[in-house]
């Protein structure tokens, strides 16, 4: 070998070496874009990760995540000797209130304190139980975990809406769709870009590289899998955490309410598991699911979503899923309830109801090509499953729907709700930031054929419920 040989040799090895270290010493960590965004944005990796399928080679994850308490102070003790809830209080009103009486509550807000929201308040209405609320010296933590394909844009809306409260945020993601089939990944290459690099701190993330054989027959087995995965893995790498913290599971495409999520961590008081009833929106915010046709009946989603770490631990077995598919009046989980509930409340308490709802839930909400790459995602037993027929794939026949509102077999289950006449159209954050663009563009480009449409249906639909409500009375 001559010494130029050598040298050049000598030359690869060491930018390898330089490779590998690098790679080594920033791991894939909360908080790690500070570190490696400029390594990305620089161009040194030459590989598009979006192009990646399987396998896959990622960065190594830590071993823990350590939760720590939250310190700020959500109270204002006022001269007069009332601890209230600073966000929902008029301190002013409060200050001049007698000693012993109740605090001056804003708009939304009730209770002595001022700091039960209006969705909790509706929902210990029905409990009687709103005196049961005592505020916790020190706040549960919060760990949110949720499984994502391209739901970026929810992704961010979600952190943006309630990332403050959330002490920890689990992301599942997986090479491969829920139907096994091979898949880009889509969040990872953006955080490793500074996605989302304010909340980065608080983000652990799980890669899903295999799918089991079972969930090709179940789309329950592997709805189960993917987030019983995510969960075992990522609470795996938490320290810290206490039997009373919570833990939030949720789908990407649904926003809780952060007044709701900041109660739960501040308060004692309510039963467990915790269901949230969300405002249910198709497409984009625009549509709305009605109640048996009628566009008079607004229809809503109602998930179980929360459940105390011990409770994950004690009845469901370390599985997040068992939270969402609760079954807790048959075996074996039945069992495990009977010893849990001698020393902790157990009642399924819904959080929510229209007109004061616990979140969004924005089901196909996306532009048209999301919404084709959604139906090519589906579950294998998914029936019918929509992807499988080429002409619902058609990107002309998909803006249809979304334009008129009908879904897939031709039904039109929606109604159209106006922006500028609904405040709880969606989500704060949307509302203050129209650059998202899946649920601005046919606001935009079709909303006057879209209330056209609309008008003529409401006015069919509500013949037809006044017609069927004669026949049932006669």
């Amino acid at each position: 070998m001559t010494n130029m040989r050598r040298f050049a040799l000598w030359i690869v090895t060491i930018q390898i070496v330089m490779i590998i270290g690098i790679m080594t010493v920033y791991t894939f960590q909360p908080g790690w874009s500070s570190t490696l965004t400029a390594f990305y944005a620089a161009g040194e990796a030459e590989e598009s990760f979006n192009e990646v399928t399987f396998p896959i080679l990622l960065p190594a994850l830590p071993d823990t995540y350590t939760l720590v308490d939250d310190e700020r102070l959500y109270f204002t003790v006022l001269p007069n000797e009332l601890n209230c809830f600073t966000a929902g209080t008029d301190l002013m009103k409060s200050r001049s209130s007698t000693s012993g009486s109740s605090c001056t509550c804003l708009a939304g807000y009730y209770g002595r304190d001022c700091g039960i929201p209006s969705p909790v308040w509706h929902a210990c209405q029905a409990l009687n139980n709103c005196s049961d609320f005592k505020p916790r010296k020190t706040p549960r933590r919060l760990i949110h975990g949720l499984n994502i394909n391209h739901e970026l844009e929810f992704f961010q809306v979600r952190l943006e809406e309630v990332g403050d409260v959330l002490d920890v945020v689990i992301v599942g993601e997986s090479n491969l769709t829920a139907g096994g089939d091979p898949s880009p990944l889509y969040l990872l290459p953006e955080l490793r870009k500074g996605f989302m690099g304010g909340f980065q701190h608080k983000i652990i993330h799980i890669f899903i590289d295999h799918f089991p054989l079972e969930g090709l027959a179940d789309g329950w087995f592997a709805d189960t899998f993917i987030r019983d995965y995510m969960g075992q893995e990522g609470l795996k790498r938490i320290k810290g955490i206490r039997d009373d913290d919570l833990f939030l599971l949720l789908d990407a495409d649904e926003i809780p309410d952060r007044n709701v999520l900041l109660f739960l961590k501040l308060y004692d008081g309510y039963p467990e598991p915790i269901a949230l009833t969300l405002r249910w929106s198709i497409y984009g915010f625009f549509w709305k699911r009605s109640v048996n046709g009628s566009p008079l009946v607004e229809d809503v989603t109602r998930i179980v979503a929360i459940s105390t770490m011990r409770m994950i631990r004690e009845v469901y077995d370390g599985k997040v899923m068992s939270i969402r598919r609760n079954y807790l009046t048959t075996e074996p989980l039945l069992s495990r309830v009977e010893i849990y509930q001698k020393n902790h409340p157990v009642k399924e308490w819904n959080i929510g109801q229209v007109g004061a709802y616990a979140g969004f839930h924005c089901s196909w909400c996306y532009n048209p090509e999301g919404i084709k790459l959604k139906l090519m995602s589906a579950q294998k037993d998914d029936k019918p499953r929509w992807g499988d027929y080429p002409e619902k794939l058609d990107l002309d026949y998909i803006s249809g729907l979304i334009r008129t509102g009908r879904w897939f077999d031709n039904s039109q289950p929606f109604f159209l709700v106006n922006r500028e006449q609904d405040s709880l159209y969606a989500p704060a954050y949307i509302l203050k930031h129209k650059k998202i663009d899946f649920i601005t563009y046919w606001t935009r480009h079709h909303l006057l054929t879209i209330r056209t449409v609309q008008s003529e249906r409401n006015l069919c639909l509500q013949t037809a419920f006044k017609k069927r409500e004669r026949q049932n009375k006669t």
